[in-house]
């Protein structure tokens, strides 16, 4: 494992941050805490930070082509304004009430991908859906609590996890179906790595994955080999994304929620925001088109 040289640029503490997102638009970071149901955005310059307290839990965000956000949000989707503080609901009944929505992310094609985890996180009833041109279609499979998801440069795969299975996931994946072929593991992770959880791509087709309990991020190549692991700070780092003008700044969510006094002693960065600079790009988010 490799030390890294990471910089704390928000203290937090979140409980449980996730869901970083630049926005390339107007050169501002998102990010979510999801326990603490509050949304976050922080300037380029990194010295202005505003919030938004959000009527439930969200789980992630992605840019809408109209300027806003669409959230995964208490058991269905929603719209928000930061600006003016409106959250509108737009499916709100989507999940089980035994579930919550999770990770989510933009694909390619203009398509919100979003899943929900098993609130007690011990049976498989999560689902997955594609939000697509005001169509919902749900996709296959069953999930503990749904991680990821992640898109190829070009978008013709998907990588995901059910993340107590420790198996990063992927599949072939096209705008008409989104997953069109039986998942395969694309990494086992082993017990001292921890579990896999948010995820990103960059330009190089390369997969970053932050590890809950495993104290690292690690960047897969396309066919599954490890090409770097980097050692944190945190022992729950949960999420990544490219960002900043060149997008080679890799921004980084961890959390604090559930850790003992113990743990938090030997971790006392739980739950900040991290930024690491790396001399690989990452590539720009896409909008998605939610109208009709």
């Amino acid at each position: 494992m490799q030390s890294c040289a990471v910089e704390k640029i928000w203290e937090g503490p979140a409980l449980l941050g996730e869901s970083p997102l630049w926005d390339f638009r107007d050169n501002c970071l998102y990010w979510l805490d999801i326990e603490n149901a509050r949304l976050y955005r922080k300037s380029a310059d990194g010295k202005t930070t505003h919030s938004l307290a959000l009527p439930a839990p969200a789980g992630s965000i992605a840019l809408c082509d109209d300027g806003g956000l669409i959230a995964a949000l208490g058991q269905g989707l929603s719209l928000i304004d930061m600006d003016s503080g409106i959250v509108s609901p737009l499916a709100p009944s989507l999940a089980s009430t035994e579930c919550l929505m999770n990770d989510g992310k933009a694909d390619r094609y203009g398509n919100f991908f979003f899943g929900t985890k098993h609130l007690k996180e011990t049976s498989p009833l999560g689902r997955c859906w594609r939000y697509t041109r005001g169509q919902i279609l749900q996709q296959d499979g069953a999930f503990v609590v749904f991680n990821g998801p992640a898109f190829s440069p070009a978008g013709e795969r998907i990588y995901f996890a059910d993340s107590p299975s420790r198996r990063i996931m992927t599949a072939r994946y096209d705008e008409e179906y989104g997953i069109n072929s039986k998942p395969e593991v694309f990494a086992q992770l082993s017990e001292s790595d921890g579990y896999p959880d948010g995820m990103t791509i960059d330009s190089e087709g390369c997969l970053w994955n932050a590890q809950w309990d495993g104290w690292a991020i690690t960047r897969y190549q396309p066919d599954g080999t490890i090409e770097r692991k980097l050692e944190l700070p945190v022992q729950r780092p949960t999420s990544v994304c490219f960002g900043g003008k060149d997008l080679k700044t890799l921004y980084i969510t961890s959390a604090s929620t559930r850790l003992t006094p113990e743990e938090i002693s030997h971790n006392p960065d739980a739950g900040a925001l991290f930024k690491l600079d790396l001399d690989i790009a990452g590539i720009p988010e896409t909008s998605v088109n939610y109208k009709d």
